[in-house]
């Protein structure tokens, strides 16, 4: 490892904790939106079934929709791209986001992590009330990518290179998790993923590369 690379900050106890009760509601509000219907079960039934107030739901979610669409990987893998803050070519970026999609990826193949995306998928793509907030999910993860590789590239946020390659990112794993669904999730998601990364990077490789 270079000098100046630094390893990824864990994360902290109480960020942890955080995870593990966001975690725990998102289940028990996936079993009510599966047994009562998304549009009858209410935040306040989700909070009465987990414990704890409404208020308690809106501030770790925002709103109910996020209930489905919060995705505690997306997050960690963010958090691992930018834990190295050197500023480097697309060619050593783009091997460095190759060298960490097996751990990110191998996240979430694990059968009960798995299992939870089917659910949430199937709700995304059944209840147009958390289809629009995935997609609002999407816009702010393009948002991120594209401070991430104007940050770690050198790059104006605005260039519209560093805004083309993000959308890439971004739409693109939308794209192979529709992709998962329409073909009733008969392929394992890490195989999914596996290639959409593949195909991310050198798309992203060829709008960077063509910039340059």
């Amino acid at each position: 490892m270079p000098a100046s690379a630094r390893p990824p900050q864990q994360p902290s106890l109480l960020e942890r904790r955080k995870t593990r009760a966001m975690l725990e509601i998102q289940e028990i509000a996936l079993g009510l939106f599966e047994s009562d219907g998304y549009r009858k079960a209410s935040v306040e039934q989700v909070a009465a079934a987990a414990g704890i107030s409404a208020s308690t739901i809106y501030r770790y979610f925002g709103t109910k929709e996020q209930l489905v669409v919060w995705d505690h990987v997306d997050a960690q893998a963010l958090t691992l791209l930018t834990a190295d803050t050197r500023v480097l070519t697309p060619a050593e970026l783009l091997a460095e986001v190759a060298a960490l999609a097996p751990a990110v990826i191998a996240a979430l193949v694990d059968p009960g992590e798995e299992q939870r995306i089917v659910r949430r998928v199937r709700l995304m793509t059944s209840e147009p009330e958390v289809r629009t907030g995935e997609l609002l999910q999407i816009h702010a993860l393009e948002r991120h990518v594209r401070a991430l590789l104007a940050h770690r590239l050198g790059r104006d946020d605005n260039d519209l290179a560093i805004r083309y390659a993000a959308a890439q990112a971004a739409w693109g794993y939308l794209a192979a998790v529709d992709h998962w669904a329409a073909t009733d999730f008969t392929e394992p998601l890490g195989a999914v993923l596996g290639r959409a990364t593949g195909l991310m990077i050198e798309a992203v490789a060829a709008v960077l590369n063509a910039a340059e």
